[in-house]
């Protein structure tokens, strides 16, 4: 039984049944999972947390992310992005990721790609980017990045157990998984009780 959980496809392989597992991106809102959500309650990570939203903390938006290897049309790549993008709530320093890697994670299998102090900057214009190979549903990226900006990417080569916190402004996204094999992770994004819903009509949301 899913309950409320989104399973997420590959825009270029989800109409072949055959594919299985290999089709599936992530799963989303595993809240009522009671296994998967044991991470979002796991002391270690709760400790992190809650130095950034204050101890009334809310699990907000919850992922299992399966990010198979890569169909050929570099699909499985996802566009650099704030996620704030997503979240109708403010304050957005009282939202915060927590990501963890379920196995090595490398520049091969398509490790978070990172643009350090992007948090400091606001909330940017996004849309779908205009790719040959196609981009997944919610793939979202920033629209007109400089190449400035681009030439500051880090990427975060993890290993299994690798836990990194970022602000929902951080500019990130992930490349293409070019092995045989998942690159799985889990994360949960967190916000303080306090925060409070805005009215995005006519922002960039």
């Amino acid at each position: 039984d899913r309950g409320s959980m989104l399973v997420m496809r590959d825009v270029k392989e989800r109409m072949d049944p055959s594919i299985g597992e290999r089709a599936i991106t992530k799963v989303q809102d595993f809240k009522d999972d009671p296994v998967l959500f044991k991470y979002c309650q796991d002391p270690a990570v709760l400790a992190y947390v809650t130095s950034f939203t204050g101890p009334n903390v809310k699990a907000v938006h919850t992922m299992l992310i399966n990010k198979p290897p890569d169909p050929g049309s570099m699909s499985s790549r996802h566009p650099l992005h704030q996620d704030l993008y997503y979240f109708p709530f403010r304050p957005a320093d009282k939202i915060v990721c927590s990501w963890t890697a379920m196995e090595r994670a490398d520049r091969e299998n398509g490790c978070l790609v990172v643009i350090p102090g992007s948090h400091k900057q606001p909330l940017l214009s996004h849309g779908y980017p205009e790719w040959e190979g196609g981009v997944n549903k919610m793939y979202h990226g920033i629209q007109n990045l400089t190449e400035e900006t681009l030439d500051k990417r880090v990427h975060l080569v993890m290993e299994a157990g690798d836990t990194v916190f970022f602000h929902p402004l951080l500019i990130h996204g992930s490349g293409s998984n070019r092995t045989n094999h998942f690159r799985k992770a889990i994360a949960c994004h967190y916000a303080s009780a306090e925060c409070h819903y805005i009215d995005v009509e006519g922002t960039v949301q």
